[in-house]
């Protein structure tokens, strides 16, 4: 698989494309970023397993795409899992996904019959102990994910782990560490809770030195450990250069609609005012058309985010947070957390792309 480095020095990894298997979810975590209706409250929705290769054929051949990574909801629901694999192995591309876990020896039989065309399993953890974990996740969740790692382990199938950082469990990234290192993960990645209302961020989410000292223990633990840990999402980066795989026109998402947008972490965000990221309807439109327009939007974005920083730099200030961590500037332009005021974000004008792309769908 070809990484992708740039003149900036950024590894944006593999050409690849995420794909929201489907809306629902068998748990129901606070700080999860989906729309809470759509999760718990509409029916239940599953990616077609027809329309899946037609955008893995378009986006091949239209963006070099050569990785799918499945997300939700809770992908092993979908009742075609098996199908949806195949489907990956038939355009000869490969795969991953992210799960909570709770239904992986139920899966585990199509994983194994198709372990040629998957790369990696994702796990999300809430906690290092199975009391941790649990109350987060239910009972009997932490047993279920520790099956699953020894059944990848025992497999060669390479698995990485996914922690969210919160207040609880601040102290404890140490032991995140250790105990996935001790159940042989091939990675281990944090992420800061995105901001879904006023209320979750107060309860969750950790205050500007809270931030300051995870990311500093983070990369303390990635100096000290063999196997990689790395903070994915919400970190502080204030270099113009795109940050992310999507507005380097590297990745991008399609949800369980059939949707084309930038980033799985933008999908369907629980609280947002639109969607000003979505560029096509896929079931309606060749991805090619589409993904034109989407790399149309990452540029505007990239130059909306350097101009802010640039305004900021010649009046002699440091970025705030909001303009600062690049996943919080986006979702304040792309108007995901309306409850909120950015401080120095520039103000959000829709951006033309977007504006053609919404009556386009209308």
């Amino acid at each position: 698989m070809g990484l992708m480095p740039t003149q900036s020095g950024h590894d944006y990894g593999p050409r690849r494309i995420s794909v929201e298997l489907t809306n629902v979810c068998n748990l129901h975590c606070s700080y999860c970023l989906r729309d809470e209706d759509a999760l718990y409250h509409a029916r239940a929705d599953f990616f077609d397993v027809e329309l899946l290769r037609r955008v893995l054929a378009g986006a091949r051949e239209a963006a070099g795409v050569t990785h799918v990574s499945f997300t939700g909801g809770e992908v092993t629901l979908h009742p075609r899992f098996g199908e949806v694999l195949d489907t990956v192995a038939g355009e000869g591309l490969t795969a991953g996904f992210v799960t909570n876990g709770w239904h992986f020896e139920r899966v585990w039989p199509a994983v194994a019959a198709r372990r040629e065309a998957i790369t990696n399993v994702a796990f999300s953890l809430d906690g290092a102990t199975r009391e941790a974990h649990d109350r987060w996740r239910g009972g009997g969740s932490f047993v279920r994910l520790v099956r699953a790692f020894t059944r990848c382990r025992e497999a060669g199938l390479p698995f990485n782990i996914k922690a969210t950082l919160r207040r609880d469990n601040l102290p404890q990234l140490e032991q995140f560490a250790l105990f996935a290192a001790r159940m042989g993960a091939s990675g281990l990645s944090f992420a800061h809770v995105l901001p879904t209302s006023a209320g979750a961020e107060a309860e969750t989410a950790l205050g500007p030195e809270e931030r300051d000292e995870a990311e500093r223990e983070v990369a303390t633990l990635a100096r000290i450990f063999r196997m990689p840990v790395r903070l994915d999402v919400g970190y502080y980066n204030a270099d113009p250069a795109p940050p992310c795989a999507p507005l380097a026109g590297v990745s991008c998402n399609v949800d369980y609609r059939g949707f084309l947008s930038l980033c799985c972490n933008l999908s369907g965000y629980r609280g947002a005012a639109g969607e000003a990221d979505v560029v096509a309807d896929l079931r309606a439109e060749p991805f090619a058309a589409a993904y034109a327009r989407l790399l149309r939007v990452a540029e505007l974005q990239n130059e909306r985010r350097a101009r802010a920083l640039a305004e900021l730099a010649a009046r002699g200030e440091r970025p705030g947070l909001d303009t600062g961590s690049p996943c919080l500037f986006c979702l304040h332009t792309f108007d995901k957390v309306p409850w909120r005021k950015p401080a120095g974000a520039s103000a959000g004008r829709s951006l033309p792309v977007m504006q053609k792309a919404v009556v386009s769908r209308q």
